[in-house]
């Protein structure tokens, strides 16, 4: 896990602090996870996930945390994950990549590591991968069709995307029984050589987020259509993932 800034560090310690002081003896586990419990957090553009964990979730329990939110957002801390114990066991199958993700990608700031308790199981890690790939093609789609082409918005759409599609494949990896490597271009050289396609495209994007290319209208088109045709690969990926023999 790389070294956060100064500044995040003392975000997320006076976080955890008021977190502790709401809840007290209700608090199971407090959990930092995503970018910044990993290597791609982004100072001043990447938000702060939590994962809270209550003895039991109630609207009173929400109740408490309403002042803070609009404080929160402005240190670019996201609405935190509310859950409770009995919460998470009955839905491993229904969210197996956010948790395992959580898992594999965390750091635990108050309580109980309960996330390691958690036991994922590889078939419904494979029924969401389809279903998420598939389903985040289609909105790809639509939202083009929503852009009417102007380069701000195409670029938005594409960047805004790219992390999703990023974790899915970190998964395909999974279920061929490799592990995943850590840093985004090391994940899709390691997917080309696995599954034998070339993700050119999605490592445009991610050149795109980066701020290290800029697009013409023409570009960001051309761009789209091998963006498009990246996702499509992996969603053929996943297809034969499910026909190989077990």
């Amino acid at each position: 896990m790389r070294r956060l800034d100064t500044k995040t560090e003392q975000t997320i310690e006076k976080f955890a602090h008021e977190i502790q002081t709401l809840y007290g003896d209700d608090l199971v586990s407090l959990i930092l996870y995503g970018s910044a419990a990993g290597t791609d957090f982004v100072p001043d553009r990447s938000d702060l996930n939590f994962l809270v964990v209550l003895k039991r979730v109630t609207p009173d329990a929400l109740r408490k945390a309403m002042p803070l939110v609009r404080a929160w957002h402005r240190e670019k801390i996201a609405t935190p994950l509310f859950v409770d114990p009995e919460f998470l066991r009955s839905s491993l199958d229904v969210f197996p990549i956010e948790f395992l993700d959580m898992q594999e990608q965390h750091r635990l700031l108050a309580g109980r590591d309960i996330l390691l308790e958690l036991q994922i199981s590889p078939k419904n890690l494979h029924v969401q991968c389809e279903e998420e790939l598939k389903g985040k093609l289609l909105n790809l789609r639509r939202a083009y069709v929503e852009t009417g082409g102007r380069v701000a918005a195409l670029e938005e759409l594409m960047v805004s995307s790219l992390k999703s599609f990023l974790v899915i494949t970190r998964h395909l990896l999974r279920l061929k029984g490799l592990q995943p490597a850590r840093e985004f271009l090391e994940i899709l050289v390691q997917a080309e050589e696995t599954f034998g396609i070339s993700l050119e495209a999605i490592r445009d994007v991610h050149s795109l987020r980066l701020g290290m290319i800029r697009l013409e209208k023409s570009d960001a088109q051309a761009l789209f259509d091998r963006y498009v045709a990246d996702v499509e690969q992996l969603a053929a990926c996943a297809d034969a993932l499910l026909r190989e023999p077990r």
